[in-house]
């Protein structure tokens, strides 16, 4: 059966010669990938400019449960990029974006209000002409949410100025463990846990807080979600926002 279907491009695979995998998460169905024959012609319909990292598109395809690579019909895209291609600190964050969508999003099920956040927030990274360089740190946080790890801002400078990155909490002395991060860093994190995607440019924050409010995130994300690892586009983020 033919199903419709909106999709957001995280990852391509070559295959064969002219083919390509692509892991798309799909507002329909979770997480699936797709085969895409002979995507890599020139004769090709299914252009593969289409199936860039966070490329939104709307998707007939064919679904059987249980199947670990579906098939399409057709593709096109559901919205034009008008910056995040030709820009490099928006391609630069929708490369990182995608590796941690890549890294998180497992179901095969549809969360619609997880989908709508990351399809609204890729429209928003093209779109914004706001400071982009606390963007990626605003969706971290978000993006936690819907993953069901968010932590929790009961943050108070003179009696829980520590956040547990194990319980996700603000405590009032140090854990027994060593995952955790004390004051200033953790009044910084409150601030963002405050923050919403559209508001992010009006966070003060300095390169060196920036890169440590990141780490400490990423490794938030590391004790929660299992075999995370290590996230290589990183280095690429702290150069571009050092500047």
């Amino acid at each position: 059966m033919l199903h419709n279907t909106l999709g957001i491009v995280l990852k391509t695979v070559k295959y064969g010669e002219t083919s390509l995998i692509a892991k798309v998460y799909t507002q329909q169905f979770g997480l699936q990938s797709y085969m895409i024959n002979s995507v890599r012609t020139t004769q090709s319909k299914h252009k593969a400019a289409l199936l860039q990292p966070l490329s939104l598109l709307e998707m007939v395809v064919y679904h059987k449960k249980n199947k670990n690579i579906q098939n399409l019909k057709e593709i096109k895209s559901a919205y034009l990029f008008t910056q995040l291609p030709f820009d490099v600190l928006r391609s630069s964050l929708a490369l990182f974006v995608s590796e941690i969508l890549h890294k998180t999003l497992k179901e095969e099920e549809p969360n619609e209000q997880q989908f709508n956040f990351i399809y609204q927030f890729i429209v928003f990274l093209d779109q914004t002409p706001m400071l982009l360089a606390n963007l990626h740190l605003v969706f971290l946080t978000e993006l936690s949410t819907y993953i069901g790890f968010h932590p929790q801002n009961n943050f108070f400078y003179t009696e829980r100025p520590i956040f547990d990155l194990i319980e996700g909490v603000f405590t009032h002395r140090p854990p027994e463990h060593l995952h955790y991060i004390e004051l200033p860093l953790s009044e910084k994190l409150s601030k963002l846990l405050q923050t919403s995607v559209v508001e992010s440019h009006h966070l003060q924050l300095n390169h060196d807080t920036r890169r440590q409010l990141l780490h400490a995130l990423l490794h938030y994300y590391n004790l929660h979600i299992e075999n995370f690892g290590e996230t290589k586009s990183v280095p690429i983020l702290e150069e571009i926002f050092s500047h």
